[in-house]
């Protein structure tokens, strides 16, 4: 009898123990910046760290097509909308390098928290931190927030607040950038 109850309390800590549903499988790795192209010449500087610290970018020198997605791991319409942008990420043009997606992490309580957030969704992208709120200045005071850079690293469309779907992202990726996703 004692064994049968012990078998079932370690059957019920394994159950809770499973991930949510909701989230994707965990990737394990925080990716580099490396792939991020900034070749715009500009005066203007906004500087951001790389989370894995490998470099540092000026946002104002991004070359597009990029999606930009502005996110903490605190912010639930964050973490509504992160299934999206993962399904996106996973498209063949986004794998092939034909369009980038960049995070940029704002205001995390810790850098160990963000890790986190980015292992526990398999967000496989590279992501910028803004940990002092500087981005508040050109994307507004909260998020998330999503701006779509093209080529010549123009801002061609912009989204405040969270996707309530998929659909919602992907359409707007395809009017931005003139694909099909």
């Amino acid at each position: 009898m004692r064994r049968t109850v012990l078998i079932v309390v370690f059957s019920l800590l394994l159950t809770s123990c499973s991930s949510n549903s909701n989230q994707p499988f965990n990737q394990g790795f925080v990716p580099n910046c490396e792939e991020i192209d900034t070749s715009i010449i500009t005066k203007n500087e906004l500087n951001f760290k790389c989370l894995d610290n490998s470099i540092e970018i000026n946002f104002h020198t991004l070359k597009g097509p990029i999606v930009v997605n502005l996110w903490g791991s605190w912010c639930e319409g964050c973490r509504d909308e992160m299934p999206y942008f993962i399904d996106l990420y996973q498209r063949a043009i986004f794998k092939s390098g034909e369009i980038k997606l960049l995070g940029v992490d704002v205001e995390e309580s810790s850098m160990d928290a963000a890790k986190s957030f980015i292992k526990a969704y398999g967000m496989s992208w590279p992501h910028l931190v803004d940990s002092d709120g500087r981005s508040k200045g050109l994307f507004g005071p909260g998020v998330p927030v999503t701006w779509f850079i093209d080529e010549r690293g123009e801002v061609v469309g912009k989204k405040i607040g969270a996707y309530l779907n998929k659909e919602q992202l992907f359409s707007q990726v395809e009017n931005a950038f003139g694909v099909k996703l």
